[in-house]
């Protein structure tokens, strides 16, 4: 039988297909997907269509696909799904992410404690099933504090508050099923950590953890946390990177990770780099992707490839260039029709791409009525990040986005 590495879930076309194009490159690919194939159709030697929050369904899908193939690696880079593809795993006696590990990455909660078990540098924390509890956990962290969903990703319905008042509201927000993921009805309530935020994607194998790409994030529409811009490449100096790397590999190993790529985000904070959180993952927003444009010869594809059939990753090259992203955002809601960017700014050297993400007819909505609701996104190069984070923003604010407005905004 054919060698494979079996893919749980392949994401969207504009931020998924860069990984499953150089994971295909280098491995055979067969798929379990929710709808049959489209854009993954070049990148699948095989195919199962299935129910992917059934776990029934996906575990049968699984094993049918193994009985005609060798699968060799089990991989996912949906946030839903990271339990879903280890229990596969061990299903098929494939080694993989371990499932206690694999669980503790969708539980923020779970993850404070093994970081404080550990001594890895993170925020104070308390879990708040009502909303006394939450008042007495803020009061006891002091004002202001982070409020969030156990299981969530991409910021998702965070929010920082500095009042009681604020607090009420935030809580009975993040609590919804819609938002929690973890649907217990508790909910984060954490230490407001200042300082700069970023992200760190790395490899981990046989209990090696390295780090191959950090980005600096960009957070908009307070008092949410809109992940709306990232700069990929050398952006921290020297010491910093150093102390980075120390408390990414020590919160990747309190968790138990392995055989996977991850994406751990941080807070450079006065006293230091204190995790915020570890994705068992590939980084989203397309951070992994530009990693690739700013590392010449990556494959991040490959790399994942790699370390989920066991074998060490080439050697990742220092970054050559500096490469930024900002996500487009309409003026108001509406109903999306296209972006528009005039060509004498598309033709600019340091413009690398200008892409539309939702169809048209697709209701775009502002946070916090709809999160990560993008037209689109623009990526540019530069030779530092003030320029990157300038160019960025004279991109975006020179892309129109037209629609025709909503009629009135959905309630809160």
């Amino acid at each position: 039988m054919l060698e494979s590495v079996l893919v749980i879930g392949s994401g969207y076309l504009h931020f998924r297909e860069y990984a499953l194009r150089g994971l295909a490159q280098r491995y055979r690919v067969v798929l379990i997907g929710q709808r049959p194939l489209d854009w993954q159709l070049p990148y699948a030697a095989e195919y199962r269509e299935a129910d992917l929050q059934d776990e029934a369904a996906v575990l049968a899908a699984a094993e049918e696909l193994a009985s005609g193939n060798r699968i060799v690696g089990v991989v996912t880079w949906e946030e839903m799904l990271i339990a879903r593809a280890a229990a596969v795993g061990a299903r098929l006696g494939v080694p993989t992410m371990p499932l206690d590990a694999a669980r503790a990455c969708r539980d923020k909660a779970e993850q404070r404690r093994l970081f404080q078990e550990a001594g890895v540098p993170s925020a104070r924390f308390h879990l708040a099933g009502s909303v006394a509890e939450a008042v007495e956990a803020a009061g006891a962290i002091g004002y202001p504090v982070v409020v969030k969903p156990r299981g969530r990703a991409a910021s998702v319905a965070v929010q920082i508050v500095r009042s009681e008042a604020e607090l009420r509201a935030a809580f009975d927000f993040a609590r919804t099923s819609e938002n929690a993921a973890i649907e217990d009805g508790l909910v984060l309530i954490e230490e407001f950590l200042v300082g700069p935020e970023i992200s760190v994607d790395s490899w981990v194998l046989d209990g090696r953890v390295e780090p191959y790409a950090i980005a600096l994030k960009r957070t908009g529409y307070a008092p949410f946390f809109e992940e709306v811009a990232h700069v990929v490449g050398t952006v921290l100096d020297p010491e910093t990177e150093a102390a980075v790397r120390e408390v990414v590999i020590s919160s990747n190993r309190a968790l138990g990770i392995d055989r996977t790529v991850t994406h751990t985000e941080l807070m450079l904070t006065a006293d230091g780099p204190k995790v915020v959180e570890v994705n068992g993952r590939l980084g989203g927003e397309l951070i992994p992707r530009l990693a690739e444009i700013a590392i010449p010869g990556l494959s991040v594809g490959a790399l994942l490839g790699a370390v989920a059939t066991g074998r060490e990753p080439d050697p990742v090259p220092r970054p050559e260039r500096l490469v930024g992203i900002r996500f487009l955002y309409p003026a108001e809601d509406l109903v999306f029709e296209d972006i528009e960017v005039p060509a004498a700014l598309a033709d600019e050297p340091w413009v690398h791409e200008v892409q539309r993400v939702s169809d048209p007819g697709t209701e775009l909505r502002l946070p916090p009525r709809q999160f990560l609701g993008r037209a689109g996104y623009v990526i540019a190069t530069g030779s530092g990040i003030e320029e990157i984070d300038a160019r960025l923003l004279k991109l975006a604010d020179g892309t129109a986005v037209l629609g025709r407005p909503l009629p009135e905004p959905l309630p809160l």
